[in-house]
């Protein structure tokens, strides 16, 4: 897996990145528990039930693990500059990739992108310009996870090289108050 660390910043008074042990975390599912030392136990805990969902036996749709709700579906990949850039503040995102063969991610920290252009926050749903520099990709395929904290901005369903392609992905919604430093 991959780790990336972030300068250290506050959200709702709880201290997160490099100096707090609290980092963007991105992995495969079959080696978690090589992470769980990396990550808050509450993020570990909602990552180890959904490795053990039963996906296949369930329609795409809205599910709870461990108290958190899980949006489960089926989406395209598109081209990158049709996806937005987008962030979260009260909640950090537990990407599960379910089925697929390509996609990637882009991602960027709040502190390097542009202003935020629109924002739903009944929905904790803010979208960014692009920084300066080309967003960071992260590869995903079946049995990746990544964990995004509120500063880490994040381009979802971009296609690869190939082409569109449907994936399934689970998201998990995880309030920031829930999640304490270890």
């Amino acid at each position: 897996g991959q780790i990336l660390n972030r300068s250290c910043c506050f959200i709702k008074g709880i201290p997160v990145g490099k100096e707090s042990g609290i980092i963007m975390i991105m992995g495969d599912m079959k080696h978690l528990d090589a992470y769980k030392a990396q990550m808050p136990d509450f993020i570990y805990e909602v990552l180890k039930e959904a490795s053990q969902f039963d996906f296949a036996g369930v329609p795409d749709g809205k599910y709870k693990i461990k108290g958190c709700n899980m949006n489960v579906e089926t989406s395209p990949t598109e081209p990158s500059a049709q996806r937005k850039l987008e962030g979260h503040k009260d909640f950090i995102d537990v990407q599960y990739e379910v089925e697929g063969k390509e996609e990637w991610i882009g991602i960027e920290t709040i502190f390097d992108a542009g202003k935020c252009i629109e924002s739903h926050p009944d929905r904790d749903l803010y979208f960014y310009e692009a920084g300066k520099d080309p967003e960071t990709k992260i590869h995903f395929k079946k049995g990746r996870f990544a964990v995004f904290f509120p500063e880490d901005l994040h381009r979802p369903l971009c296609q690869g090289e190939s082409g569109s392609r449907q994936l399934r992905k689970a998201v998990v919604k995880v309030p920031v108050e829930w999640v304490s430093v270890k």
